[in-house]
């Protein structure tokens, strides 16, 4: 499995068009046999593995979960996301699935507690660059995306044109309704990286879908600050949020708060923990150390590490150029260290449970993106634009 995260590089760009309901009807019809796939072997997955209290048969155990999904997401998705909770159901019946199946993916983004631990591990590193910053006198972003090696046939690229709402280009997994990492046709663009908290939800709205919400209704990063501050969704996460204008912010959230900050010279560097001491009152401690077996590039490191060293890699590698341009961004997503020894600690992510699944780059002035499967040091990034 990770020679085939290493080399797989074909990037298609599905396109859906419609209400909610028939772009995620579309959606579904385009991902119907991967999905089937996907649930039929989904038992062996490690973060249920992880999460299955021992004598719980697994075909009780995610019968059990798909019920806790529902009871948990059925009621805040639509009352506070009804066009996104249609788009859901649209997924499920282009797929032939129960959607039951579609609200334990939602779950599986939060890693809703099902009875133990789920596993959770630190990824994806995300840079943001101001026009002055930049060679070419544009905003640039870019994303690592790490996740879990066995989801890499799930990577989903789409443009969706709805009848209400503007039009968004990029990237989410192939069950979900909601945005990862994405742009709209106004230029207005969001990365977003996982982060890790003691809190617990009040709500119960992954952030994939407040954040496609957002996409669909804000025309700039001014309109999306007062956005995903106010939005009622669960996940920890830091947010890069950049439009065409050079407006470029950090949206650090928890479950239950929120926090912005500006630009250092003209750049940000998002890894997995975070920067105000606003936030770092709710994130899980510093010195927490890894109980997961889940490799022993884990064994023994404290839970922030990866986070850390990623940062500071990138910040070393920026630090020497006055400009940036977009082959120095592609080095930094595609660097190994200064030992040239790709792990789970640099930014370009090798392990036995986690890669670097995907990699993009957004201009919104541009109205592009490019993107690229698998590691950013194996493969080319492929340009999309608004058709």
């Amino acid at each position: 499995l990770r020679k085939v995260v290493n080399t797989l590089s074909t990037v298609k760009l599905e396109s859906f068009s419609g209400t909610h309901y028939e772009i995620g009807f579309q959606q579904g019809k385009a991902v119907r046999e991967l999905l089937h796939q996907t649930f039929r072997q989904i038992s062996n997955f490690p973060e249920l593995k992880s999460a299955k209290p021992r004598l719980i048969p697994i075909s009780l155990f995610l019968s059990l979960a798909k019920r806790q999904a529902i009871k948990k997401l059925k009621n805040d998705i639509p009352a506070y996301y009804p066009k996104q909770a249609e788009r859901m159901k649209g997924i499920a019946e282009g797929a032939d699935v129960d959607l039951s199946w579609i609200f334990f993916a939602q779950a599986m983004e939060l890693l809703v507690d099902f009875g133990a631990s789920m596993v959770r591990v630190p990824a994806c590193t995300s840079l943001g660059f101001t026009p002055k910053r930049t060679t070419t006198n544009e905003t640039i972003i870019g994303k690592n995306f790490d996740f879990p090696n066995h989801f890499l046939p799930l990577n989903l690229t789409f443009q969706a044109k709805p009848k209400e709402g503007y039009q968004t280009l990029g990237c989410t997994m192939a069950p979900l309704p909601g945005i990862i990492d994405g742009m709209n046709e106004y230029g207005l663009i969001v990365t977003h990286n996982s982060a890790f908290t003691t809190e617990k939800p009040t709500y119960f709205a992954p952030n994939s879908i407040a954040i496609q919400e957002m996409l669909e209704t804000c025309k700039n990063t001014q309109e999306a600050i007062e956005f995903m501050t106010k939005a009622k969704h669960a996940g920890n996460a830091l947010l890069i949020l950049g439009d065409a204008k050079g407006d470029i912010r950090s949206v650090e959230m928890s479950h239950n708060h929120a926090a912005t900050r500006k630009s250092i010279k003209g750049q940000f560097i998002n890894t997995n923990h975070y920067h105000t001491e606003e936030m770092q009152k709710y994130e899980i401690p510093r010195n927490a150390v890894f109980t997961e077996k889940i490799g022993k590039e884990w064994a023994g490191k404290r839970f922030h590490e990866s986070s850390e060293e990623r940062l500071k890699r990138a910040q070393e590698m920026l630090s020497s150029s006055d400009k940036i341009k977009e082959s120095i961004i592609i080095s930094v997503l595609r660097d190994h260290g200064k030992e040239n020894h790709p792990s789970n600690f640099t930014v370009c992510q090798h392990g036995e449970y986690t890669s670097t699944l995907r990699s993009v780059i957004f201009y919104p002035n541009r109205k592009t993106m490019k993107v690229l499967y698998g590691t950013p040091c194996q493969n080319e990034y492929v340009g999309f634009s608004f058709s």
